[in-house]
C-alpha cells in the first residue's frame, strides 16, 4: 500500500492551526505578565529611590539635631515613612497577585450553582 507523499504536509497544516489558538493566547498572556512585572518593578525602584533619599536626609538632620529628642524624632519620621513604603510594596504585590488570578481565573470553566429541589426543606443561615 502506497499513500501519496502529500498526506504528510496536511496532516502538519491541521495540527498546527489546532494548536495556534493556544499559543497565541500564552504568548498573549506573557506580554501581559511582562507588563504587569514591569510596573510592579518600576513602582517598588522608585519607593526604594524615596527610601534612599528619605534615609538621606534623616541621616542630615540627626547629626545636626540639637538635643537626643530631636534625633528621636527625625529618626520617628525617617521609620513611619519607610513602613509606609513597605504597605505600598505589600499592596503593589497584592493588586499584581489580583490581576494575576482575575486573568488565570478568567480561563477556568465556571462551576454550576448548587440547584435544590421543589421538596428541599433546608434552611440557610
Amino acid at each position: 500500500m502506497s499513500y501519496p507523499v502529500t498526506l504528510f504536509p496536511n496532516l502538519l497544516t491541521s495540527s498546527a492551526k489546532s494548536y495556534a489558538p493556544a499559543g497565541i493566547t500564552f504568548w498573549e498572556n506573557e506580554e501581559t505578565i511582562l507588563a504587569n512585572m514591569k510596573e510592579f518593578a518600576e513602582g517598588w525602584f522608585e519607593r526604594r529611590r524615596v527610601g534612599t533619599h528619605a534615609a538621606l536626609e534623616t541621616a542630615k538632620r540627626i547629626s545636626q539635631a540639637a538635643t537626643p529628642l530631636d534625633a528621636l524624632r527625625e529618626y520617628q519620621d525617617w521609620f513611619s515613612g519607610a513602613m509606609a513604603r513597605v504597605l505600598e510594596d505589600g499592596l503593589a504585590f497584592q493588586q499584581q497577585f489580583a490581576k494575576a488570578n482575575a486573568r488565570i481565573a478568567s480561563h477556568l470553566p465556571q462551576p454550576e450553582p448548587p440547584s435544590f429541589g421543589a421538596g428541599d426543606d433546608r434552611l440557610s443561615a
